[in-house]
C-alpha cells in the first residue's frame, strides 16, 4: 500500500445507498476541491457509524462546544453524488477527533485487524482513507445515512425480516 488517502477540511461529506430496495448499495462518500472519494461499506455499518458519530460528537461536546458554521456541504439527494465509482469497500471504520483544529477524523481502511496476514499472497495492507471533516458535516452525514438505512424494504409486521417488493414468503405463516 501507498500512503493513506488523506482529504483534509472536505467540501462535501456523505453517507447513503443508491439503488432500489432489496439490491442497493451503500456508500461513504468525500468530496474535497473538485475530488471524489467513493467507499463501499455495508447497510450495518452505516447505521453503526450514525448512532457512533451522534454518541461521539456529543461526549466530545463538553470539553469541545460546538459553533454553527452554516453551509456545511450536505447534499439534498441523500449524501451520494453520482456517478458513485467506489475505490475499495471498506472493512474497517474508526473516529477521531483533532481538537486543535476542530476536526473530525473518519478513517477507512480496507482490510481490517482480524485479517490473518500469512493468508495473503502480497503484503500489501489495502488502501486507507481519512476523512477530516468539520462537526457538522459529520452530523449530517449520519443523519443521511440513518435516513438511507430507514429507506429499505418495510420489515414484516409477523416475522420482521424485510418483505420483498414482489411477495413476502413469511416463515411464521409455515
Amino acid at each position: 500500500m501507498g500512503n493513506p488517502i488523506h482529504f483534509d477540511s472536505v467540501d462535501a461529506l456523505g453517507a447513503g445507498a443508491l439503488g432500489d430496495p432489496g439490491s442497493r448499495v451503500f456508500y461513504i462518500q468525500a468530496q474535497q476541491l473538485g475530488e471524489r472519494l467513493t467507499v463501499v461499506v455495508e447497510k450495518q455499518q452505516v447505521a453503526m457509524l450514525a448512532e457512533q458519530v451522534v454518541d461521539f460528537l456529543d461526549q466530545i461536546a463538553e470539553d469541545y462546544p460546538e459553533e454553527t458554521m452554516g453551509d456545511f456541504g450536505i447534499r439534498p439527494d441523500g449524501g451520494i453524488a453520482e456517478p458513485a465509482v467506489p475505490l475499495f469497500r471498506a472493512r474497517m471504520i474508526g473516529l477521531g477527533f483533532e481538537p486543535d483544529r476542530g476536526m473530525v477524523l473518519i478513517e477507512l481502511r480496507e482490510r481490517g485487524d482480524d485479517e490473518d496476514e500469512d493468508d495473503s499472497d502480497s503484503t500489501e495492507e489495502g488502501f486507507v482513507a481519512r476523512i477530516f471533516a468539520s462537526r457538522e458535516q459529520v452530523r449530517a452525514m449520519a443523519a443521511c445515512g440513518v435516513e438511507a438505512v430507514a429507506g429499505g424494504r418495510p420489515p414484516c409486521p409477523l416475522c420482521t425480516f424485510p418483505m420483498d417488493l414482489e411477495g413476502h414468503i413469511c416463515p411464521r405463516w409455515n
